[in-house]
């Protein structure tokens, strides 16, 4: 088994591990207590009570088990070679010479040129 399986198989169990750790936490953010009737005759109610630090902490563990998985997925997914899916290069490293604005979809009179400040005192 190389690294990139070990790696991936990690991810997956990590993923599947915090999915259920964040409904474990979804389900301890409600608290219901029955309350008995205000006056005699009347209807007793349930009030419900949400923990809003468990739920962020689901919310949090399902970003995380989304992220391994789309992690786990780039690391198997190869590349255009056939190689695993590297770092996208850079801008400059596609040309030899610099990009202008209209190449980065800049308007006109943007960019690294000097500024010219009329009426500054």
């Amino acid at each position: 088994m190389n690294r990139r399986v070990v790696t991936v198989a990690f991810e997956w169990i990590g993923a599947v591990t915090g999915l259920a750790l964040a409904v474990w936490c979804w389900n301890l953010a409600q608290t219901t207590s029955e309350f008995g009737p205000m006056a005699p005759g009347e209807p007793s109610y349930e009030g419900t009570e949400y923990s809003g630090a468990w739920i962020a902490l689901a919310a949090g563990l399902v970003t995380l088990a989304g992220l391994l998985a789309i992690d786990s997925v780039r690391r198997i997914r190869p590349g255009p070679e056939g190689e695993p899916a590297g770092p996208a290069p850079l801008l400059e490293e596609l040309a030899d010479e610099p990009p202008s604005p209209e190449v980065l979809g800049a308007p006109d009179g943007v960019g690294p040129a000097a500024v010219d400040h009329r009426g500054a005192e």
